[in-house]
């Protein structure tokens, strides 16, 4: 029995777990978090799950207009309603919108909830052994050309020369997935480059396993491809934070988040060299997740991925070393980290031209721009990330994060 749980009680949610126990001992229970409060993507059906229970005061009272909206969901895993008591006005919406059943909550300590949960698990059960043999579910399976089980394919969100990106539901994790899949290439020496970037990925993220880090789930390899599992972010990435707007203080806050996850991936021992807006997802409008890394270096491996000398990254956001093939440490990812600043405070990059040598080559030779208007202020710390060699910049990712938030804290007070 695996249930997910709407409920913000927490006195509610023991009570619901002291009740089902004696049924199920093994009984899995997923708490949804109430951050944000919106509802859930349209495309999670909750396969993963039994019974989704939803409480009437879930988000202050937005119980039923959960239940509509989820229980209306063309395959959605059947969905019982807490109600605070039978005869009431919302118990009777709830069985007219389409709740498998409604459980008054005085009865909580009677057989009531058990059976109605008994039956909704024997008909997702029939629902989803049907599901799995269709033509449908089939279709589901494929990633572009690859077939990966366990995962339905919603739609592609990108892709390129090298990975494709799709959003997929996990039936075991019981959750929206983003899954990276990229073809098995092999070098000279038989290495297959491919899933030797997608573990160093993996490897990275659960080695840190750190709240601004893209949580990765599964490595595996199917139809000589290799795919990556991970976290989706509904609310995009800070390109579309930048693209809104983002005032001076917000672009500080998020400046400091990033450099505390830089500073957690710099003490691993890895560097990500490939930091820009389009790696750094939001988890709502102030918290970030640093991703792929497919590109780092991990002083902990023995075998360096990407050869020596080359030229890799994104020359926008290069400090002056890596766009020259030079050796690069962690103050380098603090130079992306300004680039990401100023754009943030400008809506502009810094250096801009028609190819991408000519941007290469403004990261080192030209001056570093100057802020205007209100935020002519932030020009120091603009200066000292935006350094032209390592050693102006900030010594570390910790120092640069404890600066950004002291003048977050000066622009507040002023």
């Amino acid at each position: 029995m695996r249930l997910l749980l709407m409920v913000e009680d927490t006195d509610l949610q023991a009570e619901l777990r002291r009740q089902l126990a004696r049924r199920w001992p093994q009984a899995q229970f997923v708490v949804r978090s109430q951050e944000p409060a919106r509802l859930l993507p349209s495309e999670f059906l909750a396969q993963g799950y039994d019974a989704v229970i939803v409480d009437q005061d879930w988000q202050s009272g937005q119980g039923l207009v959960w239940l509509r909206e989820l229980a209306g969901r063309r395959g959605f895993a059947p969905t019982l309603f807490l109600a605070d008591s039978a005869d009431s006005r919302a118990a009777r919406e709830a069985r007219l919108f389409g709740a498998f059943g409604v459980i008054p909550k005085q009865r909580l300590g009677d057989e009531m909830l058990p059976a109605v949960l008994a039956e909704a698990s024997r008909i997702q059960s029939r629902a989803q052994a049907d599901w799995r043999v269709s033509p449908e579910a089939e279709a589901a399976r494929r990633f572009g050309a690859v077939r990966i089980p366990g995962y339905r394919c919603v739609r592609r969100l990108a892709g390129g020369s090298v990975s494709q990106l799709f959003l997929a539901e996990s039936h075991k994790i019981g959750d929206l997935m983003v899954i990276k899949v990229t073809p098995s290439l092999r070098d000279a020496s038989g290495v297959d480059q491919s899933f030797e970037r997608f573990l160093q990925e993996y490897e990275i993220a659960h080695r840190l396993h750190h709240a601004s880090i893209v949580h990765c789930h599964e490595l595996g390899v199917a139809d000589d491809h290799a795919y990556l599992a991970m976290e989706y972010f509904p609310d995009g990435d800070l390109r579309r934070r930048i693209r809104a707007g983002i005032s001076s203080t917000d672009a500080l806050d998020l400046s400091a988040k990033i450099a505390d996850a830089l500073a957690a991936l710099h003490e691993a021992g890895a560097l990500h060299r490939d930091l820009k807006p389009g790696n750094v997802l939001m988890r709502g409008l102030r918290q970030i997740a640093l991703s792929d890394f497919g590109l780092a270096k991990d002083v902990a491996w023995d075998m360096e991925i990407t050869d020596p000398g080359l030229i890799f990254g994104t020359p926008h956001y290069m400090s002056p070393e890596q766009g020259h093939g030079e050796p690069v440490d962690a103050r380098s990812d603090l130079y992306s980290l300004g680039v990401i600043l100023y754009e943030m405070l400008t809506g502009e990059k810094p250096y801009s031209a028609t190819n991408p040598m000519s941007i290469i080559y403004k990261h080192r030779n030209q001056p570093i721009p100057r802020l205007g208007g209100q935020v002519a202020p932030l020009q120091p710390i603009i200066d000292t990330l935006l350094a032209k060699v390592p050693a102006g910049r900030f010594a570390s990712a910790h120092d640069a994060a404890q600066a950004l938030r002291r003048v977050a804290d000066s622009v507040r007070a002023a």
